[in-house]
């Protein structure tokens, strides 16, 4: 259980207030709209015939960009204390309580529309389903399938977190992880091979590798052990010499090799391989 909570307490990429985000926010919403109107999915559709009605029906898309724009935008810059230190644990708190906050809004205008007829929890419950399903499904067509299964970027976005690595004697050291290139184990000491503005520079910590370890590497992180004495970023190294048994990194753009031990090669193999 203590490895879930460590998992969760993860670092993660912050809600960006971006353009980008705004429009792809925008374009669910409008495809959601459409989707309704088109397909009538859940049974929603104009039994009237009425213009009216289907410009409401089509509404329902601008109020779920509304919705979203407030959480996004205006909750992060009203209370932006909230999210410091932000985490996957807090990201997936938080993604559920905007679902939850969506489906009342939309639950409420449907109301308004209809009279408070149907203002009961069953019916929240109901609106909250087909927002999930609506939303989700034009999410991952609007935004792309890979962008929620290509641990590749996420481990890049959150490679740009800071972490706060302390050695057994007390002392500790900040990194932005994608600047760490190896960390190398000395006996009682390691030694963090980075860069700070371009320039190679090294780390002693009084700490064993597998403290640092403890620290920096987890299922998001692009730093991983290779070998009893190392731990690599991922996204500097590449495959130098490989047999069935044997497999040497060299960091890119130098010349430092790093051994990788027998148990770590078909893992490090395949991830190695599919980058470019």
């Amino acid at each position: 259980m203590s490895k879930f909570f460590q998992f969760l307490a993860t670092p993660f990429p912050k809600p960006q207030r971006t353009r980008k985000n705004l429009l792809y926010v925008g374009l669910v919403g409008i495809g959601s709209s459409l989707i309704i109107l088109l397909y009538k999915p859940f049974g929603i559709q104009n039994q009237t015939g009425e213009w009216l009605v289907d410009v409401v029906i089509f509404s329902l898309g601008i109020v779920f960009i509304l919705a979203i724009w407030f959480m996004e935008w205006g909750v992060p810059a009203m209370l932006p204390r909230l999210f410091a230190r932000w985490s996957l644990g807090k990201a997936v708190l938080w993604y559920a309580w905007v679902m939850v906050f969506v489906g009342f809004v939309m639950f409420i205008y449907k109301n308004l529309w209809g009279g408070f007829q149907e203002f009961t929890t069953r019916e929240f419950l109901m609106v909250l389903g087909r927002v999930l399903i609506i939303g989700l499904t034009v999410s991952f067509v609007v935004l792309g399938v890979w962008q929620y299964v290509n641990q590749r970027k996420i481990a890049f976005i959150t490679s740009k977190e800071t972490y706060t690595i302390t050695g057994q004697n007390g002392q500790s050291v900040q990194f932005v992880l994608q600047d760490i290139l190896y960390i190398q184990s000395d006996d009682n000491y390691v030694d963090i091979h980075y860069l700070a503005n371009g320039q190679r520079k090294k780390e002693v910590l009084r700490s064993s590798l597998k403290n640092v370890e403890s620290q920096i590497v987890n299922p998001l992180s692009p730093v991983v052990r290779c070998h009893r004495q190392y731990l690599i970023n991922l996204e500097r190294f590449r495959i130098a010499k490989m047999t069935s048994r044997a497999m040497t990194l060299v960091l890119n753009d130098d010349q430092d090799e790093v051994p990788v031990s027998k148990k770590y090669i078909p893992i490090l193999k395949q991830q190695l391989s599919t980058r470019p």
